[in-house]
């Protein structure tokens, strides 16, 4: 653009710098599943390969849990039901679980038992983004201790064909790669909790930089760069019959006078006090801004010429009930105002020149008056 504002299209790509929270945690859900059916696929492979040793009821029940873990915990993410919880992602509980149906399956296993259990540490990886360093321990915990119960259970009722010493080795390995991967991964979450403070702040600082390119300094209305493109995409409407929409400029009776008998300071106060005024009359979907000085614009969608005149009446009207005079300021601010509805095919700045020469008839015509566009 010519005067180097930003576009809204240009504002939503570096609105992506910033990471959305709610983007992050339904990839970590999927990933989380992504184990589930892994795990789910390793099971059946080893149950073809003649390895797998389990009761058809326990292994297609095993495969139940999985896939309608998977699908709840999904439903869950996806709905946004576990936003507001204080850990939305369900790390814990669904790890927790991955990790029981890994023993269930090591249980039927002899010589490759401990690949049952392999996917356990890209597990503990994945939810050290979420999870706490004690959630971390307290999972690699669980897991030493439920691989040494499912051992000493499988020795206790058929027995194993490898060396106990083996497997005792095999169980101390594990729980020393569990406990390195849960300290690895407390580090890996301090990151990311400062990156996710980070963001916060970035996010705020992309929303002040917008409000600083498109709002007024003085009363925080829209500027004039800011209410052009509005007109512009109201215009957009109109010509594709959607709906109409009308225009009203706004001008403070005798300004100048306020500014030379009470100050500048008394100015600026009653520019504010007539933006909170203005704003407050105005329906949802009403635009208003500041042109400048005391001119002021009312962009108002889904209104005729009828319509707008109505509103620009009653903000004159109620306005004019306003007083500065307890506070030792004026005790009277007048406005005139120009109303023109949008005529479809014409320019904005066509529409502008008519609800401006509507703004002057109501100057020459005395002020403090509402006058519409003059009709061909």
């Amino acid at each position: 653009m010519k005067d180097g504002g930003i576009k809204d299209g240009e504002w939503r790509r570096v609105r992506r710098l910033t990471v959305n929270e709610q983007r992050l945690l339904r990839r970590h859900g999927r990933a989380l599943v992504s184990v589930s059916g892994l795990h789910a696929l390793l099971t059946m492979l080893l149950w073809w390969m003649g390895a797998l040793h389990l009761p058809a009821p326990v292994l297609w029940g095993l495969l139940a849990v999985l896939a309608g873990s998977a699908m709840l915990y999904l439903l869950f993410l996806e709905s946004g039901v576990t936003a507001e919880w204080r850990e939305p992602s369900l790390s814990f509980p669904m790890a927790t679980l991955l990790l029981c149906t890994f023993l269930v399956t090591a249980y039927g296993l002899d010589e490759a038992r401990i690949s049952a259990l392999m996917l356990f540490f890209p597990l503990l990886l994945l939810v050290s983004f979420r999870l706490g360093a004690g959630a971390l321990l307290v999972l690699a915990l669980l897991a030493s201790l439920g691989y040494a119960a499912m051992l000493t259970l499988a020795w206790s009722l058929h027995g194993v064909r490898v060396s106990p010493v083996l497997e005792a080795l095999m169980w101390l390995v594990f729980s020393l790669v569990s406990l390195s991967f849960a300290v690895t991964g407390s580090g890996v979450n301090g990151l990311r909790r400062r990156l996710a403070v980070k963001n916060l702040a970035l996010a705020d600082a992309l929303e002040q930089v917008r409000d600083l390119a498109i709002r007024d300094d003085l009363t925080g209305l829209f500027n004039r760069r800011h209410i052009m493109e509005v007109l512009e995409r109201q215009k957009g409407l109109a010509d594709s019959g959607i709906y109409p929409f009308s225009v009203c400029y706004v001008d403070l009776d005798y300004f100048k006078a306020i500014n030379d008998a009470f100050g500048h300071g008394w100015g600026d106060r009653v520019l504010r006090d007539f933006a909170e005024h203005a704003l407050a009359d105005l329906r949802e979907g009403d635009y208003l801004a500041r042109l400048g000085g005391e001119e002021f614009i009312l962009v108002l969608p889904q209104s005729d010429l009828d319509g707008a005149e109505l509103v620009a009446e009653r903000l004159r009207r109620r306005w004019g009930e306003r007083s500065f005079r307890a506070l030792n300021g004026p005790p009277k601010v007048s406005l005139s105002a120009g109303v023109a509805s949008y005529r479809v095919g014409e320019t904005i700045d066509q529409l502008l020149a008519r609800a401006d020469h509507a703004l002057y008839l109501a100057k020459s015509g005395g002020r403090d008056r509402v006058r519409r566009e003059v009709q061909p």
